[in-house]
């Protein structure tokens, strides 16, 4: 994990929701944490890679070989 993602979330998150006045916001974690977390993992895995699939599913050669 990048550090840039660590701070961009500690100052974000952690610092707002340390503030009262966010906690009504903040507290429902299971709202809004893991569909980041899930958000996250999509991104990491590659933005096109469910249509690369697809598309490799449609080539003769299952995708195997490099096209020219």
């Amino acid at each position: 994990m990048n550090w840039g993602y660590i701070s961009a979330f500690w100052t974000t998150v952690v610092m707002n929701c340390v503030q009262p006045v966010n906690w009504q916001a903040c507290l429902p974690v299971h709202q809004w944490l893991l569909p980041a977390i899930g958000d996250y993992i999509r991104f990491k895995e590659g933005i096109y890679t469910s249509e690369k699939r697809a598309l490799e599913q449609f080539r003769l050669d299952g995708g195997r070989a490099k096209p020219e």
